[in-house]
């Protein structure tokens, strides 16, 4: 054992190895006589010694139709459960996309790659120029792929999910993608080993039809309709021409007030093409949100509690010894020690924090993150045995009329114009109602909004946070608006006591962002008539 194991403790530890990569060399692998799979450890074997000690790899193959093989006879995917055993006996288990070309042919750099690639103008870059220089272009494509062949997971995932669709399809969404595709498989193979499928009853996923409510929806209208002042839109397009003009970022914004919406506008530029209300952006955190709103929804059908542990959903954190077991509340809170924004794209999320769960200090402190999100939406998802993405749009997004907007993640991969995030701040602002759609009850909205963590951090704590939901004041908004922010500069406010929902959707936040966010938001709340 070496100096570093003795001082290093087993949370430091398990830190290290979050970022210490299992591989596979490679990982889209060549057809070979013997058929045999290619080799797989640490991509720094040295530290993962150092960490440790003298560890013992033993890899369990599957197929792409969930049976065990011992050889890659057939091309395509294939699925590796990596058990890593350390010295001091603790196991750590990692899951692994595989993929085995048809040809023993690999890439010439001569290879045509057909299409052209058009980078971002944020690169500095005229768009010409890409188009003049597209051989050398390809030629950089193509030198990437070879050597992603030799070290990328991702790429394994990429082609897997694509030799798997129809070539007649037209362009497919990221319902239909390669990453989608991998993970739906995945999901299939851990409810199995786990035996998910039959400790849950096939669950009502979708909003509840009330017959007797009719809550408001979105839809054009009026200043006046809308209890706005006369005059206010016009000042509004001035506020965000100026805006544009001084940051040069573009963006789309959408305003509602009563359910009449008075506002829809796109601003700017983004490759060359002017953008419009239908314009997507990514909004990164404000999948948070979405993500509480899928979720109480699950609390609702009482298919899960907040304060339910979550070993009696994801059965790797069972057995461990916990005092304090970690439940959906700490989860998303942001109070179950994780601190890392690891995405749940990552097959073995669940897994690979299970290992942790030891050594995390469960309602101690405060730690914003992505991480802990990624794990409770996990729990969904073994639930129903439907991936996280077409949950988001038969739960919600369908039920909604959203047109746009798409989630690949519970965290953080969310594409949106403003229009659709405004639909979804119309349900929260009827309280978990939308036309006859009730998503949850009063009950359940209440729980969903920001509180005081002292019964989770102590009596001490002044930290406030909701189930995917924060606070927040700028510009006039009243106490009572929730929402949440995003590493783009996106906008979701709900004024609950205005009958007010505000959204805007960009890439990035640009020059002097907050003074003219705050101009923005004051500009509507000056403007509140009855």
């Amino acid at each position: 054992m070496t100096i570093d194991q003795i001082i290093m403790t087993p949370s430091d530890r398990f830190r290290e190895l979050l970022n210490l990569d299992f591989v596979f060399q490679p990982s889209v692998f060549l057809p070979h006589e013997n058929d045999e799979f290619p080799n797989g450890d640490f991509i720094n074997p040295e530290k993962a010694k150092t960490l440790l000690g003298d560890y013992k790899i033993n890899i369990t193959f599957y197929s792409k139709n969930y049976e065990i093989v011992e050889t890659a006879v057939e091309s395509g995917r294939y699925g590796a459960i990596v058990k890593i055993t350390a010295q001091d006996g603790v196991e750590y288990i990692r899951y692994k996309t595989l993929f085995k070309c048809e040809n023993p042919r690999s890439m010439l750099m001569n290879d045509s790659i057909d299409g052209q690639v058009i980078f971002p103008e944020y690169l500095g870059v005229d768009s010409s120029i890409w188009s003049n220089q597209s051989q050398s272009v390809n030629t950089f494509i193509s030198l990437a792929i070879e050597r992603d062949t030799n070290r990328s997971h991702e790429f394994a995932i990429l082609l897997a999910g694509m030799s798997e669709m129809n070539p007649d399809q037209n362009s497919l969404s990221h319902l239909e993608s390669a990453t989608t595709k991998d993970r739906q498989w995945w999901l299939k193979l851990k409810r199995q080993i786990n035996g998910s499928q039959n400790r849950f009853p096939k669950a009502l996923i979708g909003p509840k039809l009330e017959e007797g409510i009719s809550a408001p929806i979105l839809i054009e209208g009026t200043e006046d309709q809308a209890g706005i002042g006369p005059g206010t839109t016009n000042k509004i397009d001035e506020i965000l021409n100026a805006w544009l003009k001084e940051s040069s970022e573009p963006f789309n914004a959408c305003i509602a007030r009563k359910g009449i919406v008075f506002f829809n506008k796109g601003y700017g530029q983004r490759n060359g093409e002017p953008v419009t209300p239908d314009s997507k952006h990514l909004v990164y955190s404000i999948t948070k949100a979405i993500s509480g709103i899928l979720f109480m929804m699950f609390v609702e059908q009482g298919l899960v509690r907040l304060d339910n542990p979550i070993s009696r959903i994801l059965p790797q954190f069972s057995d461990k010894g916990i005092t304090t077991p970690v439940t959906f509340r700490h989860l998303f809170t942001h109070t179950a020690d994780m601190d890392e924004h690891f995405t749940d794209t990552r097959n073995d999320l669940e897994q690979v924090y299970s290992e942790a769960y030891p050594y995390l200090k469960i309602g101690r402190e405060h730690r914003y993150n992505g991480t802990s999100i990624g794990i409770a939406l996990k729990a969904l998802e073994h639930i129903t045995g439907i991936t996280l993405p077409h949950l988001y749009q038969k739960c919600l997004f369908g039920p909604l009329g959203c047109q746009s907007i798409e989630s690949i993640d519970g965290s953080a991969l969310t594409w949106s114009n403003a229009y659709d995030l405004a639909l979804i701040g119309q349900m929260l602002c009827n309280r978990g109602k939308y036309d006859n759609h009730l998503f949850f009850g009063e009950e359940n909205f209440k729980q969903m909004l920001p509180q005081k963590l002292d019964s989770l951090l102590g009596p001490n704590s002044d930290i406030t946070w909701g189930i995917g939901l924060t606070k927040f004041n700028e510009g006039g908004l009243s106490s009572e608006t929730i929402g949440h922010g995003s590493a783009s500069s996106c906008t979701l406010r709900v004024d609950l006591k205005s009958d007010l929902v505000i959204t805007m959707t960009r890439s990035r936040a640009g020059e002097n962002f907050d003074q003219n966010h705050e101009r923005f938001i004051s500009a509507i709340t000056n403007s509140l008539v009855n």
